[in-house]
């Protein structure tokens, strides 16, 4: 469960910083704040299972650095040139964010549920990666 925790955790944390720093590969300027507020959504994705971390009696950064290396690679390797390689893999994280938690409610963890549906069913980052795939 920490594991796991600490994987999504440090996954949402890496995700919200490289959405927002690609935020100026937007089109035009009315997807510049779109992709920013996909950003902003993502810190608070990585304080959920940071608090959960915590009441489970566990440092959030404990639980994280073992996958800081390897997430971290992965980052650099995928790095967007344009809008079309942002929104794609914000959409790509999405769909791995949701087999992580969906792993973890398997596993009996208390989930926000109803933050998880929104978060799993808001198809804003769908939209943006349609959008940015198809101009």
């Amino acid at each position: 469960m920490v594991d796991l925790l600490g994987r999504v955790a440090l996954g949402e944390l890496l995700a919200f910083e490289r959405m927002a720093a690609d935020a100026h590969l937007a089109l035009d300027l009315p997807r510049r704040p779109a992709l920013s507020e996909i950003a902003a959504a993502g810190i608070g994705n990585y304080r959920r299972p940071g608090d959960r971390l915590t009441a489970l009696g566990v440092r959030p950064d404990d639980a994280m650095a073992p996958y800081v290396e390897p997430l971290q690679a992965y980052r650099d390797l995928t790095v967007p040139h344009d809008w079309a390689e942002a929104v794609t893999k914000a959409y790509v994280g999405d769909a791995v964010t949701r087999g992580a938690l969906t792993a973890l409610i398997a596993q009996g963890e208390q989930v926000d549920v109803a933050g998880l549906i929104r978060r799993l069913t808001d198809s804003h980052t769908a939209r943006m990666a349609a959008a940015g795939l198809n101009n």
